[in-house]
């Protein structure tokens, strides 16, 4: 829970810098001038803070925060604390930290964020640390003799970066204004859920709801060991300081069916309010120069769903679209020729349309041909019609699950052959309380069995990305997680035993940059039986096509194009065999 001076329901009150009442974000925003020192000895215990009635935000500097070190040596340290501030505060709010290389000055009047180190012991990891006085009161000059931050770290260079990492960002959200979320008004578990909470001041309000999780609360989930902000601390800092990154997943608008055969890309995109696909081959180290196979070939919708699978059974990968005709589904095919694509409608009136139901690709029969199943909000309730193909159209649909399982909105969905059997079946990934669980639908050729395959997958994030792909090359789909991290991009693998998955593995960590607008495809780029990753980001207006190749227990990642003509949000990103 965040916590902030509020004029009017939802909206903080930055009238000028001060503010008349403590924030907690989920944490809370603390309303300090003056504050006296609280020692961090986070894991141990805890010393009630004392609290004035104002405290004045960073917004009253333009979201600016100058720092500086008063301590040489501590290299290691010091490049951990500005890296975790960098990828957290100021990678998703709309805040600017200046001065981490530099040395505080010993006189003069400049202000700053003084940053002191004393040497620490082993405990709590070889790290801890202190912030004596909240927002812009945490500015001092060098006669002030007081320093904004007072971290303290072992000296032998041992201490466990995690630690350091929820060490330094737990700190600078005290002094962005952030009080301890055990001792917020949302805590109605008080001592039964975390004995460190000391009690809440008459003046915090708060600004979100309750975190259990949040990077400032003593007791959250992760033991005050990792640096990562929780989706409400993120929500928080979004609402006192604006948003820099929204917390998103990213949308990618082409859903492509697995296939065991080396892959390009396709990209259908918005041509002047047509459509027209480009087509990007592999030649298995690199894309070649993109050409346009269709050009304004049909209208652009940018609510369409994008499919690639082989729909016709000719061993070439086509692309469908789901679009709504006025109120009504429509599927519209575009086979490949190996040069081209013949557009065809293959079902006119396939249902109703709904802008939440998720269209996936894939062989849900086994046949050889590529089908459709849409997964559709039934009254809160998952259901799923499937629309076999007969090679020329979709002659029809059926419901192969009925109101089994409850929606969730935010849900990830995917498509793969699981268990092995040479029928894909459709997993979801979704949010059971602060943890992922991972569940199938199975394929029995005619309906769906539902089963969880992995109850606890870790921790749930909103930004979290789910792909599914043979990774490992073994002939079953497996799911990889994508999120972000510290405002870099990590991964971690969940493989298919046949019967559940396996526990996530890191396959990769802060490798490259995070954004939610980048576009994931998977698909085997390089031939090697194994599905690899490509990201298409966007470079300063020019798409760059990344790929992570799988070696089957990791991912390595190179630029296969860095000048893959312009970015466009709306283009859509799919993988096949399309020629």
């Amino acid at each position: 829970m965040h916590t902030i001076a509020i004029a009017r329901a939802g909206k903080p009150q930055h009238h000028g810098a001060t503010l008349k009442t403590r924030l907690s974000l989920a944490a809370l925003l603390l309303a300090t001038a003056t504050a006296a020192v609280h020692a961090e000895n986070t894991g141990k215990s805890t010393q009630p803070l004392t609290v004035d009635k104002t405290i004045t935000l960073w917004t009253s500097n333009n979201n600016t925060v100058p720092v500086c070190w008063e301590t040489a040596g501590y290299d290691r340290e010091k490049k951990i604390v500005k890296e975790a501030v960098q990828g957290t505060w100021e990678f998703h709010a709309n805040l600017n930290f200046n001065g981490w290389d530099t040395t505080c000055p010993t006189d003069g009047d400049a202000q700053h964020v003084r940053m002191r180190i004393d040497a620490y012991g082993k405990e709590n990891s070889g790290a801890q640390g202190s912030a004596p006085v909240f927002g812009t009161g945490a500015l001092s000059k060098a006669a002030d003799k007081r320093a904004g931050i007072i971290f303290q770290f072992n000296p032998d260079g041992t201490a466990k970066q995690s630690r350091v990492e929820y060490v330094a960002v737990h700190e600078f959200g005290h002094v962005l204004g952030f009080m301890h979320e055990q001792d917020g008004p949302g805590n109605v578990e008080g001592t039964e859920h975390c004995n460190k909470t000391t009690g809440t001041g008459d003046n915090a309000k708060p600004v979100t709801e309750y975190d259990r999780d949040s990077i400032m609360n003593y007791c959250n989930k992760f033991g005050n060991s990792r640096g990562d902000l929780s989706d409400v601390d993120i929500k928080g800092a979004h609402d006192v300081y604006g948003v820099r990154r929204q917390n998103l997943a990213s949308r990618n608008s082409c859903s492509s069916a697995l296939t065991k055969q080396a892959v390009s890309l396709a990209a259908p995109w918005n041509d002047g309010g047509y459509t027209t696909v480009a087509v990007f081959p592999s030649d298995r180290t690199k894309f070649l120069y993109h050409s346009q196979w269709n050009v304004k070939d049909g209208g652009w919708g940018d609510n369409v769903r994008w499919m690639s699978g082989d729909f016709n059974g000719d061993g070439l990968n086509d692309i469908a679209a789901a679009w709504n005709n006025g109120g009504t589904n429509v599927l519209t095919m575009r086979q490949s020729n190996g040069s081209g694509f013949a557009h065809v409608h293959w079902l006119v009136n396939a249902g109703g349309w709904m802008d939440s139901t998720v269209w996936l690709p894939g062989d849900f029969n086994g046949d050889g041909k590529t089908d459709v199943a849409g997964v559709w909000n039934n009254g809160g309730s998952v259901s799923i019609a499937v629309y076999l193909s007969d090679g020329t159209k979709f002659p029809g649909w059926a419901q192969w699950s009925d109101k089994d399982g409850g929606w969730m909105d935010n849900a990830k969905w995917v498509a793969g052959d699981f268990d092995g059997d040479g029928r894909t079946d459709i997993g979801a990934a979704w949010n059971n309380g602060g943890h992922t669980t991972l569940t199938l639908r199975r394929s029995t050729g005619s309906a769906f069995i539902h089963e969880h395959w992995l109850a606890d997958a870790g921790d749930w994030t909103e930004s979290g990305t789910f792909v599914a792909g043979d990774f490992n090359g073994d002939s079953r789909a497996d799911i990889v997680r994508l999120w972000e991290d510290l405002g870099k991009t990590s991964s971690q693998v969940y493989l298919s035993s046949g019967t559940q998955f396996q526990a996530p593995v890191a396959w990769t960590t802060r490798d490259g940059g995070w954004g939610s607008e980048v576009k994931w495809t998977s698909g085997d780029f390089d031939g090697d039986g194994r599905t690899d990753l490509n990201a298409t980001w966007n470079n300063g207006g020019t798409n760059v096509l990344t790929v992570r190749r799988s070696t089957g227990s990791a991912f390595s990642a190179a630029h296969w194009s860095t000048n893959a003509g312009g970015w466009m949000d709306s283009t859509a990103w799919c993988a096949g065999k399309f020629n």
